[in-house]
C-alpha cells in the first residue's frame, strides 16, 4: 500500500502566500511563513508541477527569470490559483476577526496543511483556541520543520491528527481540548475538491454536530460544471490537468444554485457565497497581480 504523502497542493498555497506578503506593493496578508517551513526539494517539486500548469507563453516566460528562485517565484505569481490562495485567506481570516469581536473564541481549521494562523496570533486572536485538523503525516512533519527551526508552539495551538477518509471532523475534535458547548468559527479552504460529493456533505454534517449555537464555518468549493473542462480552458481546466498529474486530482464540486439548500439540510443558513469575480471585486478590484479563479467559490454559513 502506498504510505501518505504531504499535499503539494498545501505546500505550494503556503508558498504563495510567502510570495505575495514578500512581493507585492501591498500585500493583502501578512504570511511569510511558507518560506520558512517549505525546504528545497519540496520546493523543486512545486516549481515543476506549478510550470505544468502554465500556458506555453507563461512557462517560457518564467523559466527566463534565471535562477530556480527567481523561476519559482514567477511560476507562484503566474498560476491559475495564485490569486485564489490569497483572497480566499483574506477573507476567512477576516471573517474570522468579525466572529471573536462577537465573542468566538475557538478556530478550527480543517484540512490545516501548513496554514500559519496559530503561529502569526494577530493582535485578534491572541486569546483565541487555534484547532488543526489534517492527516497524521503532514502534522508530523510540520511539527518537525518547527522543531529543526526552533519554534515553540504556542499554547493555543493545538494539532488534532485525524485521517478524515476513516474519522469524522467531530470525532476527531472529541479526542482534543474542544469545547463544543461553545461557538466556533470553521474554516476548510481548499479541500471539497479533492473530496467525493459524500465525504463533503458528511463533513457538512459533522462539523453541525458538534457546532453550538453562533458557530460559523467558511469554507471554498469548485462550481461542479466546471469539472471535466477543457485543458485549454482559462485557469481552472489547466488546474485540474497539473493537479492529476502531482496524483491530486478534482474528484467533486457543488452547484452554486443549490448550495442553499444543501447548507440547510445540513443545519447551517447561507450568509454569503461569492465567486473568484465577486471577491477579486471586494478587496482588489483594480489590481492585476491577484486574478480570479472565476469559478472557484467561498462560501460562509452559520448554525441555524
Amino acid at each position: 500500500m502506498e504510505q501518505p504523502r504531504v499535499s503539494l497542493t498545501a505546500l505550494g498555497a503556503a508558498l504563495m502566500r510567502a510570495a505575495h506578503t514578500r512581493l507585492a506593493a501591498a500585500p493583502l496578508i501578512d504570511d511569510p511563513w511558507g518560506d520558512r517551513l517549505v525546504v528545497q526539494p519540496e520546493r523543486e517539486a512545486i516549481r515543476r508541477v506549478l510550470l505544468q500548469s502554465l500556458t506555453p507563453d507563461a512557462r517560457t516566460r518564467c523559466e527566463s527569470m534565471g535562477d530556480d528562485s527567481a523561476v519559482l517565484d514567477a511560476a507562484l505569481q503566474s498560476h491559475p490559483g495564485y490569486g485564489w490562495a490569497v483572497l480566499r485567506t483574506r477573507y476567512a481570516e477576516e471573517a474570522l476577526e468579525m466572529a471573536v469581536r462577537h465573542g468566538v473564541r475557538q478556530y478550527v481549521i480543517v484540512g490545516a496543511g501548513f496554514d500559519s494562523f496559530g503561529l502569526r496570533r494577530p493582535t485578534f486572536a491572541r486569546q483565541v483556541d487555534v484547532f488543526e485538523i489534517d492527516h497524521p503525516t503532514t502534522q508530523e512533519l510540520k511539527r518537525q520543520r518547527l522543531e529543526e527551526r526552533g519554534i515553540p508552539l504556542p499554547p493555543t495551538l493545538h494539532f488534532t491528527p485525524a485521517d478524515l477518509s476513516r474519522e469524522s471532523v467531530s470525532h476527531a475534535l472529541g479526542r482534543s481540548a474542544f469545547r463544543s458547548e461553545e461557538p466556533t468559527f470553521f474554516s476548510w479552504l481548499g479541500v471539497t475538491q479533492y473530496l467525493t460529493r459524500d465525504a463533503n456533505l458528511d463533513t457538512l454534517h459533522a462539523i453541525r454536530s458538534c457546532s453550538a449555537p453562533g458557530s460559523q464555518m467558511v469554507f471554498t468549493y469548485i462550481d461542479h460544471a466546471e469539472l471535466g473542462g477543457s485543458p485549454t480552458a482559462r485557469g481552472s481546466g489547466r488546474l485540474q490537468v497539473a493537479f492529476a498529474s502531482a496524483r491530486e486530482p478534482w474528484v467533486s464540486g457543488f452547484d452554486p444554485s443549490l448550495l442553499e439548500n444543501e447548507l440547510v439540510a445540513a443545519g447551517f443558513r447561507l450568509v454569503e457565497d461569492l465567486d473568484g469575480v465577486a471577491i477579486k471585486q471586494r478587496y482588489c478590484p483594480d489590481r492585476q497581480d491577484l486574478l480570479p479563479m472565476e469559478k472557484s467559490h467561498i462560501a460562509r454559513g452559520e448554525v441555524r
